[in-house]
């Protein structure tokens, strides 16, 4: 309504510029103009930039009207308003006050009204109305400048009726069109993408293997069972020389979908087809590795939008087939998270979940060495659960522990407190069988930047930190709505730590196209991916310096794990600034090509890089490489570390 009073004047002048006088009709608009405004004074309502310059225009125009002929008004009357309304629209953006979002703010709450995004869309439909008026002062101009004698009320001549009436008032309309429906449809598609990528199928028990099959004299080399930070074996025996293998190996995540890689070999002179050895002819994977076989799985469930790999909690179900001419061989083997004897039970840290994990046997003197284990935005326990799997296999105790506040199902980064990660490392350190002088944090993400805040500004009892992903500065709270106006992320000792602005707005262009071709991904199976690396990159580049994460501070060796492709943030760039504080020769940077956001601490499918609708770039061989090296490179810094914390 607000917007359509501050149109009245307008709207009043244009019916009757055409049916009166000149002067009364420019005398009517600017009274009423101006009459608003003294009534928006007393009432102590606040000024709107296309109010105040419409009784600017029309003070000029009212001047203009009672010193020209109207031979002269006649024709140059209508261009001239026009460009009145493009300057009023044109200077509110230039100031700061693009009139759109001056009467759009008062029709949402304040945290929506400081949003980054509700500043994008309110700046760039008042560009549109800018842009809109400019078309209308030029279409106003050439009747007057093309033939001279034409004047708006030449009702007979169809060059002033075009150019002064239809042409400036179909444009109007169409922007007003716009400015009317585009909020309820660009909230109703994002609702629909919301619901998509927010929906989550039901967890399903892994399907009972088909019966392993044998053909002749074809053979299938797998280890029946391994662990997910172990390498995966793959070897076909027994095929005629110069004939073909086609490798196929089928598994089903934790919600029952189905991924599938497939790769067909020419055997050699020997008769076997190593896939460590050899690279295929053609198929899912073009390199010598013997993980593809897991790592180039895809997601093959029709009808299903593909999301990102999860495995089930316990063991993951693998079945290998080999085909020849002759006939096929067929397998199930068994990945695990952890090795037999590993321990996993639930504990209460300063009335917040987690969960430890100890290796099997008895501890060595002095006890394991110890590794806190923080996840990322996503809240809770579970992520981690193969993380501390592996570290258990390998000789570590591993806590996991939800330094996330959530409400409901939301994942919230709202005034964490710091000293949650001090309290993790202290509760990890008291447990009998672990050796308090050698422990280690790691955290991946959102998470990565609270454990070196922790770091940073007290005494973090642990002699390294593995942070994967990391941020080099402490970025503004968000919420399941994005970014949270006004607010930290992190509060140390009761106060809120700096934070570095998130600017939203950039991720609008992104947000307008996926809620344009909403429909056409969902009758497709497809998701409809946010890039947010790039409002990441924007603030990273505006960031306040007390934002800044004093890497130097911390005690601790730093080891950064990051994917050249990361498209979550800028995590590349973050761990160079971060380890470009400090002089500490233990640290170590480890970027991988082709690898994104996600990089796991075991071997699963790479495809499908993204979860909720963000996507976290990589996949392939890349993210595969990923996944092994990264296992190595957090292994090796442990054994490093503690042997130096020992020392």
């Amino acid at each position: 309504m607000g917007f359509i009073i501050g149109f009245a004047p307008w709207i009043v002048h244009w019916i009757l510029v055409g049916n009166t006088g000149f002067v009364a009709a420019v005398a009517i608009a600017f009274g009423i103009a101006a009459a608003g405004q003294v009534l928006q004074r007393l009432r102590g309502e606040p000024w709107r930039t296309l109010e105040v310059g419409t009784v600017a225009v029309f003070a000029l125009l009212l001047i203009a009207a009672l010193t020209l002929d109207d031979a002269v008004l006649e024709r140059w009357l209508q261009p001239v308003g026009n460009f009145g309304l493009f300057a009023i629209a044109a200077v509110g953006v230039l100031i700061g006050r693009p009139f759109v979002r001056e009467y759009a703010a008062a029709t949402v709450d304040a945290r929506t009204a400081a949003s980054g995004g509700f500043r994008y869309i309110t700046t760039a439909m008042t560009w549109m109305w800018v842009a809109a008026f400019g078309l209308m002062t030029v279409i106003s101009l050439i009747p007057p400048i093309v033939d001279g004698d034409a004047t708006m009320r030449d009702a007979g001549d169809t060059l002033s009726v075009v150019c002064y009436w239809v042409l400036p008032f179909t444009l109007v309309g169409v922007a007003g069109l716009v400015s009317a429906v585009f909020p309820g449809w660009f909230e109703k598609r994002s609702q629909l993408l919301e619901t998509q990528s927010s929906a989550e199928p039901a967890v399903t028990e892994q399907p009972a293997p088909a019966a392993d099959v044998s053909a002749g004299s074809l053979e299938l080399d797998v280890p029946a069972s391994s662990r997910h930070d172990e390498a995966f074996s793959l070897i076909v025996r027994g095929v005629r020389l110069g004939s073909s293998v086609t490798v196929r190996t089928t598994g089903t995540d934790l919600f029952g979908g189905q991924w599938l890689s497939e790769a067909t070999f020419t055997v050699p002179a020997d008769g076997i087809v190593d896939v460590a050895e050899q690279v295929p002819d053609h198929g899912d994977w073009n390199v010598v590795d013997a993980d593809a076989p897991l790592w180039a799985m895809r997601f093959v469930s029709e009808d299903r939008v593909p999301d990102l790999f999860v495995p089930p909690p316990d063991a993951w179900l693998v079945t290998v087939e080999a085909s020849t001419p002759d006939g096929t061989s067929r397998r199930t083997v068994t990945r695990h998270v952890s090795a037999p004897g590993v321990s996993v039970r639930p504990l209460d840290v300063g009335g917040r979940p987690a969960l430890l994990a100890l290796p099997a046997g008895d501890a060595p003197s002095g006890g394991w060495p110890g590794v806190a284990c923080f996840g990322g935005s996503e809240g809770g326990v579970d992520s981690q659960r193969p993380t501390i799997g592996m570290l258990a296999a390998n000789g570590y105790a591993a806590l996991a522990y939800s330094w996330v506040d959530e409400s409901n199902t939301d994942a919230t980064l709202v005034n964490v407190p710091l000293e949650r990660f001090a309290s993790a490392v202290g509760a990890l350190g008291v447990q009998p069988t672990v050796d308090a002088n050698r422990l280690t944090g790691m955290a991946i993400s959102r998470g990565a930047e609270g454990l070196l805040a922790s770091a940073c500004v007290g005494e973090l009892p642990v002699a390294g930190l593995i942070l994967i992903s990391p941020s080099s500065v402490s970025w503004q709270a968000i919420g399941p709505d994005g970014e949270i106006a006004d607010t930290a992320s992190w509060t140390c000792n009761g106060g809120p730590v700096p934070w570095a602005p998130l600017p939203g707005g950039v991720l609008m262009p992104q947000l307008i196209r996926n809620a344009w071709r909403a429909h056409h991904d969902l009758a497709a199976h497809r998701p409809s991916l946010l890039r947010l690396a790039a409002a990441y990159r924007s603030g990273l580049a505006a960031a306040p310096v007390d934002a800044t994460l004093r890497s130097e501070q911390a005690t601790a060796s730093v080891l950064c794990l990051t994917g050249a492709d990361d498209q979550l943030w800028p995590s590349g760039e973050m761990a160079t600034a971060l380890l470009g504080l400090r002089s500490d020769e233990r640290d170590e940077h480890r970027t991988f090509d082709g690898a994104g956001h996600l990089l796991r601490l075991g071997m699963f499918p790479a495809d499908a890089q993204w979860t909720g609708g963000i996507a976290f770039g990589g996949g392939g061989a890349g993210q595969g490489r990923a996944q092994r090296e990264a296992v190595h490179s957090v292994l090796g810094f442990l054994a490093r570390t503690a042997a130096v914390a020992r020392a």
